[in-house]
């Protein structure tokens, strides 16, 4: 609904993988208030130097090294030289007080105050600075330091928040416990109080240190020192840690995805060397963070892009490109040198790129890895390593490598230049499916067909069949839910997953068939998937083969439900979840704390509202749903909300002004149209009554419902010819009827 649709998703990744981050290393022990609680699993990077001192010097000075650190002279590189930056309506002023980098800014009531930088937070490109606002609440400032131009900056010049907004700097979007602190610092634990808002966030490094990558090293260390090492095979001495560069490409995709990926957490205990899929539930490619055919568009990260490519299915590790401990490239890309490790020459030549040799248009990367600018000035390559498009770009809009150098051609000229260079015939490519899918309006026979073979083809990039069962999902047909059924048994975590989702538009009765088993699925996040689709069913509902399968997956939703309840999605995915319990006064308590958290989240207060009315407080449901239309004046479904309601207290003549605005921004929804002519005709409006009826039959023109009302409506004016027609064509939609037939036959003997 409206711009919440997917508000969850766009803003709890906001800042979680940030790799451009900031600081000096040390085994702390810290916490965002104090000193805290050490895990004494870890034993801190110097540990790890006395025996590996060339990959120490090697991380040394890496992006994960500064990763975020205390503020001194070494760390920090914005101008603190008492100068402002004025953002909107609001200034910022930046200034030394003795050691200490301060900042006056306004606060979460928009008063301006004076703040102490706690942390440096970002090294390059950017760097952000993160202040303590009580309650254990470190939060970023949305005023950056351009560390490229040496300049302040904001990273919302276009609308800037105000003090009260979710992305203002002391608002929820901002808080770096939450959005970003996952992925800078080694055994971090958020340490979240939902009932008194507060953190008390520990940590074991400050920054992305060995361990955050290798796992706790006390066992490691300890056989290390112990007379067994001496005569240990490689095996045994490797076996205590998570090392990456000797393990599978899975394994070490899975150390590195649950910071370089666009996910949601299921989980507050990942453990190095756990399945991803156990702790994480990954963002798929598919709109509003993608493009249509699975480029980056959103700030998604890399694996969501990665899994798409031709270098993932041939067995490409990240390590294969990367160092892991510097974080740079193996090789220049300059000379094409890095990808020549593997690709021959013949692609390094003006006779496959048709562009000067050794120029910056010859680079592998600028066709294959285009990218996209984030935090106004950090731009990222997409790793999905395709061959440019400019055929889709003419046909559906999506972006193109020739045309970004080429902004003065269009689509259709490059097109035809990489026809005359390479022919005609082109390989079919999982994209041709996905653009069509994402365009089509309804379900045809040749995007259902598409969608199907994607699925059902193992050579296709996991990721991708499983985005092609969320499209299958949102075009239901008779064969959809045999279609689920199939994807529920994929070998692939992230296939079941997708279709345990996409059952939410079949009938409850056939999601209960279809999910049962996925109860108990190996992959904890196709069983959370299964269980939010079925949080309207008891264990009851079940047979005995199931209904433990049932309880244990419902223990582990409530306690998901539990690990992102700082996020107003959250809450209110939690209120839904106990409404649907029967648990009304926890669920009104949970859609309150997500306004809390952000003031502007009108789901949560739409859900509210409909609580409210549901135990006859109108007035309450009332104040809310004329709260969510001053917010936002374009949004339908709130103007339809409140004329239901109005309706209901028989306050007809003002319905009737809402649910006329309503079909005016929702032109598409029948039902509108349907309680607008209900409306009119009650109030003897007969004529506004007759056209919105029609309105809702042009759209649902099989809709007896709404052919019935306009019958009545006609016999009421005592207009029978009409009242007969539509009688006519209720009793070809409902030929078993008898009441219909009798409706008909009483018509024909009025006339």
């Amino acid at each position: 609904m409206s711009r919440y649709k997917l508000i969850f998703v766009l803003f709890l990744f906001l800042c979680f993988c940030i790799v451009y981050s900031c600081s000096r290393s040390g085994y702390s022990g810290m916490e965002g208030s104090g000193q805290g609680s050490v895990d004494h699993r870890f034993v801190g990077g110097q540990t790890c130097q006395s025996c590996h001192n060339k990959e120490w010097e090697e991380w040394q000075g890496s992006y994960h090294d500064y990763a975020i650190a205390e503020p001194d002279s070494a760390s920090v590189r914005g101008d603190f030289s008492n100068v402002e930056f004025i953002n909107g309506n609001e200034t910022y002023r930046f200034f030394r007080d003795g050691e200490s980098y301060m900042v006056e800014a306004p606060g979460p009531d928009g008063t301006p105050a004076i703040y102490e930088i706690s942390y440096t937070f970002g090294w390059e490109p950017l760097q952000q600075y993160l202040v303590d606002i009580g309650k254990g609440k470190l939060q970023a400032l949305q005023i950056a330091w351009d560390v490229e131009e040496n300049r302040w900056y904001s990273l919302q010049p276009d609308e800037p928040s105000e003090a009260g907004d979710w992305l203002h700097w002391t608002g929820a979007g901002m808080n770096w416990n939450t959005m970003c602190a996952d992925c800078h610092s080694t055994n971090l634990k958020q340490n979240y109080i939902a009932e008194a808002d507060s953190f008390h966030t520990t940590w074991s490094v400050i920054d992305v240190s060995c361990e955050a990558c290798h796992g706790p090293g006390a066992d490691h260390v300890e056989f290390m020192n112990s007379p067994e090492a001496e005569n240990a095979s490689d095996k045994r001495i490797r076996q205590d840690l998570d090392l990456p560069s000797f393990v599978s490409q899975k394994d070490q995709i899975n150390t590195c995805a649950p910071c370089h990926s666009f996910r949601q957490k299921l989980t507050d205990d990942y453990i190095h060397g756990d399945e991803f899929l156990d702790h994480f539930d990954p963002m798929l490619p598919h709109p509003d963070n993608y493009f249509a055919d699975g480029q980056i568009k959103g700030e998604v990260y890399v694996y969501g892009s990665f899994l798409q490519s031709k270098m993932y299915a041939n067995g490409i590790k990240c390590t294969d490109c990367h160092n892991p401990h510097t974080l740079e490239l193996k090789q220049p890309l300059a000379g094409n040198q890095l990808c020549m490790q593997c690709h021959v020459q013949e692609y390094n030549s003006p006779e496959h790129h048709f562009h000067e040799a050794s120029t910056e248009a010859s680079q592998c990367v600028n066709c294959h890895m285009t990218g996209r600018t984030y935090m106004g000035n950090d731009f990222r390559r997409d790793h999905s390593f395709r061959i440019p498009r400019p055929d889709q770009t003419a046909q559906f809009g999506t972006p193109n490598a020739c045309n970004d150098c080429h902004t003065d051609q269009t689509p259709e000229w490059a097109s035809r230049a990489i026809t005359e260079w390479y022919g005609e015939d082109r390989p079919p490519h999982f994209t041709d499916i996905l653009v069509r899918a994402d365009h089509a309006e309804e379900s045809t026979p040749g995007v259902q067909m598409g969608l199907r073979e994607l699925i059902n083809d193992p050579s296709q990039p996991e990721i991708i069949r499983a985005t092609a069962v969320w499209y299958a999902g949102h075009f239901p047909d008779m064969n959809t839910s045999e279609l689920i059924r199939e994807a529920l048994e994929s070998e692939s975590a992230l296939v079941r997953s997708s279709a345990a989702k996409a059952v939410e538009n079949l009938q409850p009765e056939m999601r209960s068939l279809i999910l049962r088993r996925a109860l108990n699925d190996s992959a904890r996040s196709v069983r959370l998937s299964a269980m939010q689709n079925l949080n309207a069913f008891t264990e009851e509902d079940f047979g005995d083969a199931y209904k433990n399968h049932f309880r244990n997956a419902l223990q582990e939703y409530r306690a998901s439900l539990e690990v992102n309840r700082y996020f107003p999605q959250g809450e209110m995915n939690r209120g839904q979840f106990l409404e649907q319990k029967g648990e009304i006064e926890q669920a009104i308590q949970a859609y309150q704390g997500a306004l809390e958290r952000d003031p502007e989240f009108n789901p949560a207060r739409i859900n509210l509202a409909y609580l409210y009315n549901s135990r006859g407080q109108n007035n309450e449901a009332e104040k809310l749903l004329r709260e969510v239309i001053e917010q936002e004046p374009e949004f339908g479904q709130a103007y339809y909300s409140l004329a239901l309601l109005l309706s209901e207290e028989n306050r007809l003549e003002d319905a009737v002004e809402y649910f006329e605005q309503a079909s005016k921004l929702s032109p598409q929804q029948s039902r509108v149209f349907y309680n607008l002519a209900i409306a009119n005709q009650t109030l003897e409006q007969y004529s506004e009554a007759e056209n919105a009826y029609l309105d809702a039959i042009e759209l649902e023109p099989n809709n007896g419902d709404y052919r019935y009302g306009l019958m009545t409506l006609y016999m009421q004016q005592e207009q029978y010819g009409k009242a007969l027609e539509q009688a006519q064509i209720l009793s070809q939609i409902h030929p078993d009827n008898t009441r219909i037939q009798q409706i008909l036959q009483m018509i024909e003997r009025e006339m």
